[in-house]
C-alpha cells in the first residue's frame, strides 16, 4: 500500500501568527498525518513582539517587549491556550496546570483627567470598575456584538446612579430601549446628548459627563452607520478617524479627546510618528476602533482585561511550543530569512542566514525558574559553538551568520506561511512587490503604518502602597502624562522571579509610543550599536519623565521635579526599534488594503499576523493568533483535511 506523502509547510516567523498556524496545523490526528510543519524563527526564542526573557544575571527577572494584557473578548487566544494546556496536562511539567491558573481577571482601570480639565487642579485620577459579565473567555461558544448596545446602555445606567442626577435616568432608560425606526433613534440620541450637556455637573464629575456623552455618540453612530447595514458593517466608516466620527454624531471636541478616548488611542499606539503628546499625530480607523471599544466594554467574558501570571513567553509561548513539538512539528531557531524568491505566483526558494552553530545536535531553549520552563533573555551560550559571538540575534541591524540555508519548493517545502510583519518582510519580497499590485499597495499603506514603542520595567524597594499609591490594588492606569502615560503594577510577577533577600517589593510597567531616531539606516546596514543607543536614549528620557511626573503615581518617593532613584533596585528599559518589533497601527483608509490570511495572490503562500484582515483589524495578540489559525484552517480545508 502506498502512503501519501505529507504536505511540507514552512512557517516563516515565530510571533503569535506563525506559532498559531503551526499549532493549528497539528491540532487533529488527521492534520498531523497530512502536514509536516517546520517553523523558523530568528534568535533563541519564539514570541515576536510578545517574547519575554529571564535574565539569569539579575534575579531571573522577567524582561518583556511591553505591557501585555489579554482582553476579555480574546476568544481565539484563550481558546488556543485552553486546548494547549489541556493537551499538556499530565504529560509535561514546566507549565501552569491550566489556562485558569495562567491568567487573573482585572476588573478596574484608572484614568487621569489632565490639569485644566478639573477646575484648574492638577492631574486627577478616577477608577472605573467593570461589571462581571457571564462566562469565561475560554468558553467554547461564540458570541457577537449584537447585544453590545444593550450592555453599553446598562453600564451607562449604572454610572448614572453613581453620579446622582435623577433626571439622567430617563434618557438612559430611553437609550436602552431604542426605537426600531432610524428617524426615531436619531431624534432620541440628539435629545439624549442635549440632556447631558444641559445638566448641572458638579466639579470633578465632568469626566462622567464626557463618558456618557461619548457613550451617547457611540450609540447614535452605531444606530446610524452600522446597524442598518448589518451588524458587521464596520468597514463603512474605516476611512474616517474615530474622533472625527464621534464628533459627527454629537460628541463635543473636548469629549472626543478626553482621557476616555485618549486611553484607547494609547492602547492602540495610534500615533503616526510616535509622538504620544501630539493630538495632531493621532489617528485610527473609526470602524476598527468602534468595534474594539464595543468588544472591550460590552463583548468580554467575566472581566475586560486579564493579567498573565508570568511573562508572556512563560504563559503563552512555552505551552504552545511544547504542543507544536509534541504534535510532531519542528521549531528551528537561529534562522533569519534573507530573501523569498518567486516565480510568477509561486514561492520557489527561501534563503535564510543561519545565525549560530549548535554545540550538539539539539538546542534546549528553556531555563527552569520556580517550576516554569521559561525563555532566557539571551541565548544559552553553552549550547552554541564556542566561537559564537555574543550578538543580539533579534536586532535587525546585527548581521551574524555561520552560513546560508537555501530551501527549495518541492524538496524542502510545498507551502509557505509568511508570518513576518510587512515592515520587515518588504525587503524580503521585492520580487513579489514588482509583480503583484495588491501586495505592493499593502506594503505602501499597512507596511508603513508601524510605530516604535518604548517599554520600561522598574523593580522598587517598597510596595506600591508604600510608594504612595493607595487608590486601588493591582492598578492598571491609562491616559496619564504622555508619552509614558500607561502604567500597571505587575508586582504579582515577582513570585515567579528569584529574589532571595526580597529586595524587590513591587514591579511597575510603563509603556508608550516613541519616535524613531533620525537618519535610521536601512536594515541591510550592519550597525549593531543602534539598538544600544536607542535604549540609552530611552533610559535618559525615562529618568526625566520620572523626575517630572512620578509624583502623581508614587507621592511617597517623588515630588514635582524630584524622584528618588535609590528606590529602584532593578530596571529594564527597551525601545522596540527593529521593524519586526514595531507595532502595526490601523490608520484611516488602510483597512481596505489589508490582505486575508488565505490570500490567493501567491498559490503556495498564506499570511499570518495582526497586519492581515481579521475580526479586529488592529495590532494585538488576538488578531495575530486568529490570523495564524485562519491560515492553517484554510489550508487544511483546501486539502480536504479536518
Amino acid at each position: 500500500m502506498t502512503v501519501a506523502s505529507k504536505t511540507k509547510v514552512l512557517i516563516l516567523g515565530g510571533g503569535c501568527g506563525g506559532v498559531a498556524a503551526a499549532y493549528a496545523l497539528g491540532a487533529t490526528a488527521e492534520r498531523r498525518a497530512a502536514f509536516d510543519v517546520t517553523l523558523c524563527s530568528q534568535g533563541w526564542r519564539i514570541g515576536g513582539k510578545g517574547a519575554s526573557g529571564r535574565n539569569a544575571k539579575d534575579h531571573q527577572r522577567i524582561e518583556e517587549h511591553g505591557l501585555h494584557l489579554f482582553l476579555g473578548f480574546y476568544r481565539t487566544a484563550f481558546g488556543l491556550l485552553r486546548d494547549a494546556y489541556a493537551q499538556l496536562d499530565g504529560v509535561n511539567d514546566g507549565v501552569f496546570a491550566s489556562v485558569e491558573d495562567a491568567f487573573t481577571p482585572q476588573h478596574h482601570v484608572t484614568l487621569w483627567a489632565a490639569p485644566g480639565d478639573g477646575g484648574g487642579r492638577g492631574w486627577k485620577d478616577y477608577t472605573l470598575t467593570a461589571p462581571r459579565w457571564p462566562g469565561m473567555p475560554w468558553d467554547g461558544d461564540e458570541e457577537d456584538l449584537r447585544h453590545a448596545p444593550d450592555r453599553l446602555a446598562a453600564m451607562m445606567q449604572v454610572k448614572s446612579r453613581e453620579i446622582g442626577p435623577e433626571r439622567l435616568a430617563e434618557p438612559l432608560d430611553a437609550a436602552r430601549h431604542a426605537p426600531a425606526e432610524p428617524a426615531e433613534r436619531e431624534s432620541l440620541m440628539a435629545w439624549f446628548l442635549d440632556e447631558l450637556r444641559d445638566m448641572d455637573w458638579s466639579l470633578g464629575w465632568h469626566v462622567f459627563k464626557d463618558l456618557l456623552e461619548i457613550g451617547g455618540a457611540v450609540l447614535r453612530g452605531y444606530f446610524a452607520d452600522i446597524l442598518p447595514h448589518g451588524w458587521n458593517a464596520w468597514d463603512r466608516i474605516n476611512h474616517l478617524d474615530f474622533r472625527a466620527w464621534l464628533m459627527s454624531h454629537g460628541a463635543g471636541e473636548s469629549a472626543a479627546w478626553s482621557e476616555t478616548i485618549r486611553v484607547i488611542y494609547d492602547l492602540a499606539f495610534a500615533y503616526r510618528h510616535g509622538d504620544g503628546d501630539d493630538i495632531t499625530d493621532a489617528d485610527i480607523a473609526a470602524g476598527a476602533c468602534l468595534k474594539l471599544i464595543l468588544d472591550l466594554v460590552a463583548g468580554y467574558r467575566c472581566a475586560p482585561m486579564w493579567r498573565m501570571n508570568a511573562g508572556m513567553g512563560d504563559t503563552v509561548f512555552t505551552p504552545l511550543a511544547k504542543c507544536i513539538e509534541q504534535q510532531g512539528g519542528e521549531i528551528r531557531l537561529f534562522r533569519r530569512v534573507s530573501d523569498i524568491e518567486f516565480d510568477r505566483d509561486r514561492v520557489v526558494r527561501v534563503r535564510m542566514a543561519v545565525q549560530a552553530a549548535l554545540a550538539t545536535d539539539r538546542y534546549d531553549p528553556y531555563v527552569r525558574v520556580n517550576g516554569l520552563d521559561c525563555w532566557p533573555s539571551e541565548p544559552l551560550w553553552d549550547q552554541l559553538a564556542p566561537d559564537t559571538p555574543h550578538a543580539n540575534f533579534e536586532d535587525a541591524w546585527t548581521h551574524v551568520s555561520v552560513g546560508e540555508e537555501v530551501l527549495e519548493v518541492g524538496r524542502d517545502f510545498d507551502h509557505v506561511i509568511l508570518a513576518i510583519p510587512p515592515a520587515a518582510s518588504a525587503a524580503l519580497t521585492t520580487g513579489l512587490t514588482a509583480q503583484n499590485e495588491d501586495w505592493a499597495q499593502m506594503l505602501r499603506t499597512v507596511g508603513r503604518a508601524s510605530v516604535a514603542t518604548h517599554s520600561v520595567q522598574l523593580w522598587l524597594d517598597r510596595t506600591t502602597a508604600d510608594a504612595g499609591w493607595t487608590e486601588t490594588t493591582d492598578p492598571v492606569s491609562g491616559a496619564y502624562m504622555p508619552p509614558l502615560g500607561t502604567w500597571a503594577d505587575m508586582t504579582h510577577l515577582i513570585e515567579h522571579e528569584v529574589w532571595p533577600n526580597a529586595e524587590a517589593k513591587s514591579c511597575q510597567y510603563l509603556v508608550s509610543v516613541t519616535e524613531l531616531p533620525p537618519n535610521l539606516p536601512p536594515t541591510s546596514t550592519h550597525a549593531p550599536q543602534l539598538q544600544g543607543q536607542a535604549n540609552l536614549a530611552g533610559q535618559a528620557f525615562t529618568h526625566e519623565w520620572l523626575q517630572a511626573n512620578a509624583h502623581s503615581l508614587w507621592p511617597n518617593i517623588a515630588a514635582p521635579g524630584v524622584f528618588d532613584q535609590n528606590t529602584i533596585v532593578s530596571a529594564f528599559d527597551h525601545v522596540n526599534l527593529s521593524p519586526s518589533e514595531r507595532y502595526v497601527r490601523t490608520p484611516p483608509g488602510t483597512v481596505v488594503d489589508r490582505l486575508p490570511p488565505d490570500w490567493d495572490g501567491v498559490q503556495n503562500m498564506s499570511l499570518a499576523g495582526d497586519w492581515t484582515i481579521t475580526s479586529i483589524n488592529g495590532g494585538s495578540a488576538e488578531a495575530a493568533l486568529e490570523s495564524g489559525k485562519t491560515a492553517a484552517d484554510a489550508l487544511a480545508q483546501a486539502m480536504g483535511v479536518h
